[in-house]
């Protein structure tokens, strides 16, 4: 199964982001309920790799904090394949995000070597989708964020495929943001 660790945002918050998904053609926008901020992408793991990085995952002690989405972008310089809300800067985000890498590599699970970029993907692009009106929604957005929200916890997520529609997203275990320090 393909599992990805994840935020998941508040409804107060995924409806802010809903509220802005239009004024794009070729865009086929993200539903409400499966809004998040992806920690990591473990992509395909066996059930006992999976079962070893739920045991790592849930290592981290670490409190609640604040997140706050702000402006907008896209992947893809030549072909846009997806348009993303950013997220501010956040010291405990980057530290969720390494407790993530390094659980899966305790775990013996490889991760991809790019550049983590905090973000929502709000719409996947149908092929030449056209790019100025990509732009446009971007200016649209330059100025916009939302209020801040509350972070405190985090999900292993397992992405299932569908005939027809976007993957089934199913919550696998859900880790609190209680505590304070990692435990080594």
């Amino acid at each position: 199964m393909k599992l990805f660790a994840a935020i998941f945002l508040p409804d107060n918050i995924a409806g802010d982001v809903v509220r802005e998904q239009k004024g794009v053609s070729g865009a086929r926008w993200v539903s409400q309920e499966r809004l998040h901020i992806t920690l990591g992408f473990f992509g395909e793991v066996d059930s006992d790799h999976a079962e070893l990085l739920d045991h790592e995952l849930g290592k981290l002690h670490m409190g609640s904090f604040e997140l706050r989405l702000e402006g907008s972008g896209h992947f893809g310089k030549t072909e846009p394949h997806a348009i993303w809300a950013g997220v501010s800067p956040s010291p405990a985000l980057a530290r969720l995000n390494r407790h993530c890498r390094q659980a899966a590599r305790r775990a013996d699970i490889p991760l991809e070597a790019r550049k983590y970029t905090p973000h929502v993907t709000m719409a996947y692009m149908k092929p030449r989708s056209p790019l100025d009106r990509i732009i446009a929604f971007e200016q649209r957005l330059a100025d916009w964020s939302t209020r801040p929200f509350l972070v405190d916890q985090y999900s292993l997520v397992s992405s299932h495929e569908k005939k027809r529609g976007p993957n089934l997203y199913r919550e696998e275990a859900v880790f609190p943001l209680l505590g304070e320090g990692v435990v080594p």
